[in-house]
Formats: structure tokens, sequence, C-alpha cells
């Protein structure tokens, strides 16, 4: 049976996708693609995500799938088992969608504008450091936020979720380990019970080393 194949970047965003699939015990195909708009890579990239982003998913059927969270819905339909998202009727369900929401619409955003700030003020350098900045600072108040709906030992409480996978990832990237464990060790410690899955951990200390 062909395989689902995933479009993905060492340490982007596509990781959280990748436990996913290994928490899901689903097999899949991978390709290495760098999204930088100079990259030999990037038409490729193109070629199935206009966007120009990962993660992108080539599914069995020629379908393509774009989009994180959306993607693993679409893992969690094929395996329930892996407990990605509370399912209807559990009472974790909408916080759940709340914070999960919040994370890819509001939270993401500041790496995605503020990781190469010149690029989204027409290469003025001045001006790409200033957004860097001013995203970053926005990010802690909105991690600062989600600390204080974190639960324990998961995000959610006593239930494990996909929102749990995201902060694993994510506490690898700006502000840094250091600021997790000071400013939001609820959400340093959710992410380090996810990474404690053998499953999660592969992928993470292969990228993060």
């Amino acid at each position: 049976m062909k395989k689902p194949l995933l479009l993905g970047c060492a340490g982007c965003g596509s990781i959280i996708v990748e436990c996913g699939f290994n928490l899901a015990g689903i097999a899949y195909d991978y390709e290495e693609v760098d999204y930088s708009d100079d990259s030999p890579t990037r038409p490729r990239l193109l070629q199935v995500n206009p966007v120009g982003q990962v993660p992108s998913l080539v599914l069995p059927d020629g379908k393509v799938m774009t989009e994180t969270l959306a993607i693993l819905h679409w893992i969690q339909d094929q395996n329930p088992a892996a407990s990605l998202i509370p399912p209807p009727g559990d009472a974790s369900r909408t916080d759940f969608y709340r914070w999960a929401v919040f994370l890819i619409a509001a939270v993401y955003p500041t790496w995605t504008y503020g990781d190469d700030g010149k690029k989204w003020v027409k290469g003025d350098e001045a001006a790409g450091k200033a957004l860097r900045e001013s995203t970053d600072e926005h990010r802690k108040k909105l991690l600062k936020q989600l600390e204080g709906a974190c639960g324990a030992p998961h995000f959610l409480g006593k239930r494990f979720s996909a929102i749990d996978l995201y902060l694993a990832a994510m506490s690898h990237w700006r502000p840094g380990a250091k600021w997790w464990s000071e400013e939001a060790p609820k959400m340093k410690s959710a992410a380090e019970a996810a990474e404690s899955k053998p499953e999660v951990a592969a992928i993470l200390r292969r990228d993060f080393k």
C-alpha cells in the first residue's frame, strides 16, 4: 500500500506531524525540503504547497494536506488510539480546540513573521530586526497566557493530546529552554512528559541534539 509522503524540514513544525505519525504507528515517506526563498528545493515545495510552508502532506490518493492541526486530525482518523484529539463528548475537547487553535493562530505566526523579519518589510534590515524583537516579546505574552491554562502532567491535565506535541517542539525554539524553565514551568513539564514518549523522543533528539 502506498504511504503518505511528508515534506518537512528538520527542526521545523513538520516534526510535530512526524511525532503524530509515530504515535499512531503509521508508516510514511519523508522528503526533506528547505522553504527558504533561495533554496534549491523550494520549487519542489511550491509544487505541492503554493504557500511554500511545511508540513505538506501528499496522501496516498494524491490529495494534498497542509496545516499541522489538519494533518494531525487526519492521523487521528486513521488511528483513534493515537489519542491526539479528545473524542466527541470528552470534557477536555472544548479546551483542546480553544488552545490548539490559539497555538496555531496566535502563537505560531510570531515565528512565521519574526524568523526572517526583513522578508516582510521589503528587505529593510532595521525594520526586520524591529519586527523580530516585537514578535519575540509578543510571543512571550501569549505563552504566559497559555501557561496560566496549563494542567499537569499534560496540558489538558490527565489527558495527553496534540497540544503537548506542539509544546515539545516549541520549547526548543525562541525564547529558549531557560525562558521556558523560568517563565513557563508547567508547560515545560508538559513538553518533557511528551518528549519522554519514545515515539516523540526519536524525532526531537534527532533534530535538537
